[in-house]
């Protein structure tokens, strides 16, 4: 099959290439938790790194607490809308060295760029430090199924038709996002409380942009137009598992917000799961639950 969307794609069954670049030990001994679960696939999208509303403590500790043969990173893992070094911690340091360390640990490693990191989009086909490069790739799943896996922007009609208006709404929510943050950091230090009326507010506004866009049926259309079974995308920071007229819409959240992941079980199952450390893990699913989205695994 080919990518409906015009790019090359991963083939299903390659392996990870050998003679991959040796990384530093410091690089190569991120922690990983004994109790840790370990699954066949992991996708993880949204990560915004460098972004003041980035969560690289919750993302740290998850990966740390998962694992998997395959990681897949669905784009805008580094924010590079923002400048880098105004946000940077160590803490993002160490997300960023404990991806770069899987493919030493023996996890194949795709990344597909998003329009945040979309600068990596031009080493498509490439391979760094053992992690490939793909502006998007195909994955086999253990049941034989068969996803597209895409960030999800070529489907966003609004960033691609209004990109100073998509980033001017990029830079709002990050300002929102950062006063929510203030709000629940004041009321905690009062021991209040915690008040999430903005949180929601914000999972109510991309629902009714979501529900008025179509960019899911749109990202389904594009898996159905490529004779794929479904498709697993971020992007939209809305995370959902369900069916679309016989066709798996599949995003992972992102963690800036929703802090979730889309992982693969030995039986070809997808499921979504939270940061167990996130405050409220499963509010995000709030408003998808109340829009009939109640398939959070298939």
């Amino acid at each position: 099959m080919r990518s409906p969307a015009g790019f090359p794609t991963v083939p299903p069954t390659a392996p990870t290439p050998a003679g991959a670049a040796r990384l530093p030990d410091a690089v190569r001994g991120a922690r990983i938790s004994p109790e840790a679960t370990h699954h066949r696939s992991l996708f993880l999208s949204d990560l915004h790194l460098g972004a003041k509303s980035a969560r690289p403590d919750l993302i740290l500790a998850f990966l740390r607490q998962n694992t998997a043969d395959t990681v897949y990173l669905v784009g805008d893992i580094v924010d590079n809308w923002h400048p880098l070094a105004q946000n940077w911690t160590q803490e993002h340091h160490d997300v960023l060295h404990h991806l770069l360390a899987l493919p030493a640990q023996g996890a194949r490693v795709i990344y597909v760029p998003g329009n945040h990191d979309a600068f990596f989009r031009q080493y498509a086909g490439r391979m760094y430090e053992g992690i490939e490069v793909r502006l998007d790739a195909v994955h086999r799943a253990a049941d034989g199924a068969q996803y597209l896996v895409v960030h999800g922007d070529c489907c966003d009609v609004f960033s691609r038709r209004a990109p100073i208006l998509s980033r001017l709404g990029a830079m709002i929510e990050t300002g929102v996002r950062s006063l929510d943050a203030l709000q629940k950091a004041v009321t905690r230090r009062l021991d209040w409380r915690d008040w999430d009326g903005i949180e929601r507010t914000i999972s109510a506004t991309n629902a009714m942009i979501r529900k008025h866009d179509r960019f899911e049926e749109r990202l389904s259309d594009l898996a159905r137009a490529g004779g794929y079974d479904g498709v697993i995308c971020g992007h939209f920071h809305q995370a959902s598992l369900r069916d679309i007229e016989g066709v798996t819409y599949a995003n992972c959240g992102d963690w800036v917000g929703s802090n979730t992941a889309m992982v693969e079980g030995a039986d070809g199952r997808l499921r979504l799961i939270g940061s167990p450390q996130a405050p409220h893990p499963s509010r995000r699913f709030d408003v998808a639950a109340e829009e009939g989205e109640h398939a959070l695994a298939i």
